[in-house]
């Protein structure tokens, strides 16, 4: 009687620390999970960010290309005004 009282005893032991260590791991999956969607949102932000920063370069890089055209044609003017 003993014996099975033990035996029952150290299978509840195993069950409820094999329960501990499965409740431990979901609560990391859960914590990663929660990360791994902050992580997702950061990235979706920075992706945003990056698309308007080449949008502005772009037209940072169009209104240069204007201002160096008007540069060349205000040369070639002062080249075709005959001098004194």
């Amino acid at each position: 009687m003993r014996k099975n009282i033990l035996t029952y005893l150290g299978i509840a032991s195993i069950l409820v620390g094999w329960g501990i260590t499965w409740a431990n791991q979901n609560a990391k999956i859960a914590e990663n999970k929660a990360n791994v969607e902050l992580l997702t949102k950061r990235m979706d932000s920075v992706s945003k960010q990056t698309a308007d920063s080449e949008k502005v370069i772009v037209r940072i890089e169009t209104k240069v290309e204007y201002i160096m055209k008007t540069v060349d044609e205000i040369k070639a003017e002062i080249k075709k005004t005959p001098g004194p």
